[in-house]
């Protein structure tokens, strides 16, 4: 394995994913629980001059303390936080998507449904923190992030706030901390911020999603800032007429220059927002053939799981193959993984080395056994698929490593709930073994104990019993599981 950067003896940096004044994020892994991770590391330059470093850490911990109680899907869970060196570090969970940013540039001009959806769910995730008095504060298009299935999150509460050097928000340097472009008349005048000053940078986001441009465009941090405290915004219906008039006053409303003409509070931007947003669907008219994340799928299809097919990997275009060492390489660094119990982060190696690589059946085979070791049979179970139906025509009926991966497929969709399918698996599997090898042979006689119980999952508990009673009779009167198979000839006795 090569040598990562671990904090804390636990979390291993893996690759960065952000850079910032303030510091670095990266992605990682807990190896404790072999999950992966988000890393935010604080540098110490980064933090306000003149700053007692003791304060510093009591008031980073208060702060994750802080973020870490807001109880909103659309929050990262906080794992843990606190010091390596002179870097201060928050652990969060790792969200998969895309930032506004990157969202708006690829949908140009937004479809205003999807606008709504977005703020509508930022709305209720700011609702959700200021309730535990939790301000952003700094509020953003890259802190937003879109999940894959629709679904909005923010980052960065509560980290903001340790910026503050003094009411005016400057370094030393003369730079504001923060995303002038966003940020509330009251900040950039040195006031304290409150719920009130997210409401506005949310009217400035909701603005730029419907417009594609932000209300105040000015370069330079201070033009930028002067533009938020004396203009007025440009009213939405002058740069796109079909914009609601109600929508059109919302957003004004949220980009009041004074806090007490803005709305009362998040859940009123939801509500008025509410009318906007797609009503639910039948779960059986979702399109799930649309690339990319939607935003109003929450909406339609609300808590409605994501269908998708599970395919192995193939080689990506335009990604050369990796050479035999570098596949060995990788495929010993996930066997360490995996023999360490850090099954997901051995999967993900082995994932991105067939992706890299194309097609390589040893590393297809590493990658189901360590799947189905951590308990992920879902996604186990079509890469043991694919080997069978690969390889399975190139040997013999009866080659065992067929049949293990036969008994694999089988024991994945028991573990799925799939007792049919399993069984119809497992039964040519037993077929064989049975030709092959005594009745009472221990790895026969377990092979048929399976099959029973799969007989009896699927409803046939008379043939299970049959089953059960064959295996008795084949086996040793004193063999010790000859009790245990009368007790569960009992139970079935009972249903």
């Amino acid at each position: 394995m090569g040598a990562r950067r671990t904090l804390a003896e636990r979390y291993e940096l893996t690759s960065p994913i952000g850079r910032g004044g303030m510091g670095e994020v990266w992605s990682g892994f807990d190896k404790r629980l072999d999950r992966p991770v988000a890393v935010k590391l604080l540098r110490s330059d980064a933090l306000p001059p003149r700053s007692d470093r003791g304060n510093m850490v009591k008031r980073f911990l208060r702060e994750a303390r802080l973020t870490a109680r807001v109880e909103h899907p659309g929050v990262p869970a906080v794992f843990d936080a606190g010091t390596d060196g002179d870097e201060l570090y928050l652990v969060m969970q790792l969200v998969p998507g895309i930032d506004l940013i990157d969202f708006l540039a690829q949908h140009q001009p937004m479809p205003m449904g999807w606008a709504m959806a977005a703020a509508a769910q930022i709305a209720s995730i700011l609702a959700a923190a200021h309730a535990v008095s939790l301000v952003h504060r700094d509020l953003k298009p890259s802190n937003v992030m879109i999940k894959p299935e629709g679904s909005v999150t923010v980052l960065d509460f509560g980290v903001a706030t340790l910026l503050e050097a003094d009411l005016t928000r400057l370094t030393a340097t003369g730079e504001a901390i923060g995303s002038p472009a966003y940020m509330s008349p009251e900040q950039v005048r040195g006031g304290v911020p409150s719920p009130r000053s997210d409401l506005y940078a949310l009217g400035c986001i909701l603005h730029e999603l419907l417009a594609g441009a932000r209300p105040f465009t000015a370069e330079g941090t201070y033009p930028a800032m002067r533009q938020h405290v004396e203009e007025p915004p440009p009213p939405l219906r002058s740069l796109r007429p079909d914009i609601p008039t109600e929508i059109e006053a919302l957003v004004l409303q949220l980009l009041a220059k004074e806090p007490e003409n803005r709305p009362a509070d998040a859940q009123e931007v939801y509500e008025r927002l509410l009318p906007f947003l797609p009503r639910p669907e039948p779960a059986d008219s979702a399109d799930e053939t649309t690339p990319g994340p939607d935003p109003t799928r929450p909406y339609r299809y609300p808590l409605a799981p994501r269908r998708r097919a599970v395919t192995p990997r193939t080689q990506q275009a335009g990604v050369p193959a990796a050479n035999l060492a570098d596949i060995a390489s990788a495929r010993d660094e996930a066997a360490d993984l995996a023999e360490a119990g850090r099954f997901t982060q051995a999967a993900e190696l082995l994932e991105n080395l067939l992706g890299q690589a194309g097609e390589h059946r040893g590393a297809r085979l590493q990658l189901a056994n360590t799947l189905l070791l951590g308990g992920d049979y879902a996604r186990a179970l079509p890469h043991y698929e694919r080997l069978v139906a690969e390889i399975g025509p190139e040997r013999a009926d009866d080659d065992p490593d067929v049949l293990h991966w036969r008994t694999q497929i089988a024991i994945c969709h028991a573990a799925l709930g799939q007792a049919p399918e399993a069984l119809a698996h497992l039964e040519p599997v037993l077929a064989i073994r049975m030709r092959q090898s005594d009745a009472a042979e221990d790895e026969v006689v377990e092979l048929r104990i399976q099959a029973a119980t799969l007989r009896a999952s699927a409803g046939d508990v008379r043939g299970a019993a049959a089953d059960v009673r064959a295996i008795i009779t084949d086996l040793d009167p004193r063999d010790p599981r000859v009790p245990a198979l009368r007790a569960v000839l009992a139970r079935f006795a009972q249903r």
